[in-house]
């Protein structure tokens, strides 16, 4: 494979003293390895001009490198900025890995070397340690994957009923050629849960396709051995599904459709679940035989969707976004109509925003840090955690502008709505509404 090298210089030589035979280093992993030698990037202290070149590099050339490091600090010096970094590698179409002779991969190998925040990091390496010894006898480590258990010798042995469901939903993808979605909701029409008893959703059976240890291959630490356990897929059917999945993803970069207005904030009233923002893109042959196409825009139960469970509760997006905006006018003209009780109303607003953008931010550090082990346990990919990033940033954007939010300016935003940004128009929404409730013909909006 062709590989390209990136390498940063530090301010102390505590880490860096491979300084001078990185060439060396890089050029004898490569013929080792059998890669083909493409370069490498360097950059001094305090300096990411040679990391943005690579990614011009590689976003240019439209083709897949390995970009080799020789650990995890080179992309980041904490976990956040390492998973930015490895997803600005992996938006590219190329993907990371460290010249470490113990742990290749480099989430697993940030959590060795970079550590999490508020963690002792002699007790953290004493665990790895560990969990490195178990790693090399090939014994599971964290919760085992559905279809599995861990007996009393601590190896993964197969459950049968769990394993004729993994079965299933590989010959519903690779033989009848069934999407994530539909499989889905073939398990919950036969009332089959997964192990929590919960229904199964397209995240789910995604993992479950993509988890190579259902072929009896265990794979830690940058360590891959197979045939450790008993298998529940044949390799040939594993590869097999591989082959489908990447077919089936789109050729060249996909522009991100415009973003959904009440994501987060609107609920379905049937079951509970989010109501999440679909684009349906549709093209037909009229009678003249010209072709048209239309996009659609519409909100849907999330459950629905999928897990293909609930009732078809489904709003057009422009109806929806229109009527909330509508009940939240309504509300702000009369609460702010009195100078007095408005000043009371906007303080008690204020506090319970600042308090909740805190909180979300918080949450959503949490859930970036188990999304990140997660991808070090190999149980979700690394283009997951895109989703946890994206949670991130909003989070703290909204607690950034709650801080410098001015009393009284809420009436003013409302009457000219519509020309406010859409980040704009979110954080309007989210500081002054509590929840959306949406029935098949009616909308409840609470404040």
């Amino acid at each position: 494979m062709r590989a390209v090298g990136y390498f940063r210089k530090q301010k102390t030589t505590e880490w860096s003293n491979i300084d001078n035979s990185y060439e060396l280093e890089f050029s004898e992993y490569c013929e080792i390895n059998y890669h083909q030698n493409m370069g490498f990037y360097i950059d001094e202290f305090g300096s990411k001009n040679q990391y943005k070149k690579l990614l011009t590099f590689l976003n240019d050339s439209n083709s897949e490198y390995l970009i080799l490091i020789p650990e995890a600090r080179h992309l980041g010096t904490d976990l956040e900025k390492l998973i930015r970094s490895l997803l600005e590698i992996s938006y590219s179409g190329s993907k990371s890995l460290c010249m470490s002779e113990t742990i290749s991969d480099p989430v697993q190998n940030g959590f060795q070397t970079l550590g999490i925040k508020g963690v002792s990091k002699t007790r953290s390496d004493r665990v790895k340690e560990s969990m490195r010894v178990k790693a090399a006898q090939g014994k599971p480590l964290g919760r085992p994957p559905y279809g599995y258990k861990i007996n009393d010798d601590g190896d993964l042995v197969i459950v049968p009923e769990q394993a004729t469901v993994v079965e299933l939903i590989y010959r519903l993808y690779t033989r009848d050629q069934i999407g994530f979605r539909l499989i889905a909701q073939h398990l919950n029409d036969r009332e089959i849960t997964t192990r929590k008893g919960k229904p199964w959703n397209v995240v789910t059976v995604r993992n479950i396709l993509r988890n190579i240890a259902y072929t009896g291959t265990y794979s830690r630490f940058g360590l891959r051995k197979s045939k450790v356990h008993e298998a529940t897929i044949q390799p040939k059917t594993f590869k097999e599904a591989q082959d489908i999945t990447m077919s089936r993803r789109p050729i060249g970069r996909v522009s991100k459709s415009e973003p959904f207005l009440l994501s987060g904030l609107a609920y379905c009233a049937n079951c509970g679940n989010k109501m999440m923002g679909v684009t349906r893109k549709q093209k037909w042959t009229r009678k003249d035989n010209r072709r048209s196409f239309g996009t659609y825009r519409y909100y849907q139960c999330q459950s629905r969707q999928n897990q293909g469970t609930c009732s078809y509760v489904t709003w057009r997006a422009s109806m929806l976004e229109s009527t909330v905006i509508g009940r939240l006018f309504e509300q702000v003209s009369d609460s702010y109509r009195d100078v007095e009780i408005q000043s009371v109303v906007v303080n008690e607003k204020e506090q319970r925003v600042k308090e909740m953008n805190n909180d979300r931010v918080k949450t959503a550090e949490r859930r970036l840090m188990s999304g990140l082990r997660r991808v070090a346990n190999a149980e979700i990919p690394l283009d997951l955690m895109t989703e946890y990033v994206e949670n991130l940033d909003t989070a703290r954007r909204l607690s950034n502008r709650s801080r410098h939010k001015k009393s009284g300016k809420v009436f003013n935003k409302m009457t000219e709505i519509e020309s406010l940004k859409y980040e704009d128009k979110r954080v309007l929404l989210q500081e002054n509404i509590k929840g959306i409730t949406v029935h098949k013909e009616r909308v409840e909006v609470s404040f």
